[in-house]
């Protein structure tokens, strides 16, 4: 089984996943759609923290 990315990159990227969360809101417990409702959750919980630091990749970067 291939694991999806669920990294998010972009503020579209971001409203792409509120809105798949929000389609995946009341899934099942331990269905595929509750996975991967986890999964964006965890997602967009990073994003929006580096969002708010002003963390970047870039300043990762050497």
């Amino acid at each position: 089984m291939q694991m999806e990315d669920t990294s998010i990159r972009t503020a579209e990227e971001h409203r792409q996943a509120l809105q798949q969360i929000e389609r995946l809101w009341h899934a099942a417990p331990g269905s595929p759609d509750e996975v991967r409702l986890e999964k964006l959750v965890a997602a967009v919980e990073v994003y929006e923290a580096r969002s708010v630091s002003g963390w970047d990749d870039k300043q990762t970067q050497g």
